[in-house]
């Protein structure tokens, strides 16, 4: 007789767990509601219950990015610069920012750029971007000894690079190019190298 029964738990308890595992397919569970009558019926309705398996972090559209680099010795250079955009989907973002940049090199030029910053970028496929950054920067320092008065610099920087997402934000590596050539504009005539990271919030 306590086999019998034991038999007929065990029966049940896998019975429970293939029905239970049927309710739950494709991440929605079946509730039983009663219909209201003289007659009382069991319906099942579906109910909207993400599986763990299909749960997926929410990301923020906004997002905190930069870059910063530096180097010393016959010739320093320092470069910060914070922006914040937004991520309109996984294919457009846009944002603005500030930038100041230190460049010295002995008996030759000590220079300060302060700017601010407006940029579009677009990603056509996964891990790779194309950006437009408009800049408007104020300059002032010394050049081979004579004194620079503050002055307004425009560049506008055009160019790609790879992105690698990462669990918090993305990593970037890009490659700029100043297309206006204004004469003092820091970046001359050569390509510029970034990297930054992203951060969403």
């Amino acid at each position: 007789m306590m086999r019998y029964c034991i038999v007929c738990l065990l029966l049940v308890i896998v019975s429970f767990g293939q029905v239970n595992a049927q309710e739950n397919r494709n991440g929605f569970r079946l509730d039983t509601i009663y219909k209201s009558g003289a007659k009382r019926q069991v319906v099942k309705t579906p109910v909207s219950v993400p599986l763990k398996s299909s749960v997926s972090r929410k990301v923020g559209k906004w997002t905190l990015s930069g870059s910063c680099g530096m180097s010393f010795g016959d010739y320093t250079s320092i470069d910060v610069s914070p922006q914040i955009g937004y991520r309109w989907n996984e294919f457009f973002s846009a944002g603005g920012g500030v930038s100041y940049n230190y460049h010295h090199s002995s008996n030759r030029y000590d220079m300060n750029y302060l700017g601010i910053n407006v940029f579009g970028r677009v990603n056509p496929v996964r891990y790779i971007a194309l950006q437009i950054q408009p800049e408007l920067k104020g300059s002032w320092g010394k050049s081979y000894g004579k004194k620079i008065d503050f002055r307004y610099v425009p560049t506008i920087l055009v160019g790609g690079g790879g992105v690698i997402p990462t669990g918090t934000g993305s990593i970037s590596v890009m490659f700029y190019y100043d297309v206006i050539q204004n004469e003092y504009s820091p970046y001359g005539k050569n390509w510029v190298c970034s990297v930054g990271y992203s951060f969403n919030l």
